[in-house]
């Protein structure tokens, strides 16, 4: 019996990481930034390598909550519209701590400009368990390309 009840709870961790996941991209597809801050621990950590980083929650929400207007400004253009949509996530449970990957694919539109941008990549990610809640505790960010090529296949636009 303790190593079906193992499993069970190393299938309801997977479930809830997944949801975990599932929430940051929904939060960010909607604006949601105190959402999207509260899916991250107190001292998480954001890398997203050349694209910047940022530690603990209230940064990371900061970040996020300033990425679009940046975006915006460094197109030069009105308004973005921006749909990120993850795929393929994959967990390893050990304890109360976890690693895993997702790959995205996001969509980015400019002002009302009929190229759409689609850029693509990868999360690694760091979970913990705190207070029985799961949390993200790091992300890594591995860029691959945006098409249409533009600024030498550089993100962001």
């Amino acid at each position: 019996m303790d190593e079906l009840s193992a499993r069970v709870r190393e299938l309801e961790a997977v479930r809830e990481l997944t949801q975990l996941r599932n929430a940051f991209h929904h939060c960010l597809n909607g604006r949601d930034w105190p959402g999207l801050g509260a899916v991250f621990t107190a001292d998480a950590h954001l890398d997203y390598g050349s694209f910047g980083d940022a530690r603990g929650r209230s940064a990371i929400q900061e970040y996020y909550s300033t990425l679009l207007p940046k975006m915006v400004e460094l197109q030069g253009a009105s308004e973005v519209v921006l749909m990120n949509f993850n795929q393929a996530h994959q967990v390893s449970v050990d304890g109360d701590r976890a690693t895993g990957v997702c790959f995205f694919e996001e969509h980015v539109r400019f002002d009302e400009e009929d190229v759409v941008h689609q850029s693509v990549g990868r999360f690694s990610d760091s979970y913990v368990r705190e207070d029985g809640r799961w949390l993200i505790d790091g992300v890594r960010l591995q860029h691959y390309w945006v098409v249409p090529e533009n600024k030498e296949w550089r993100w962001p636009w």
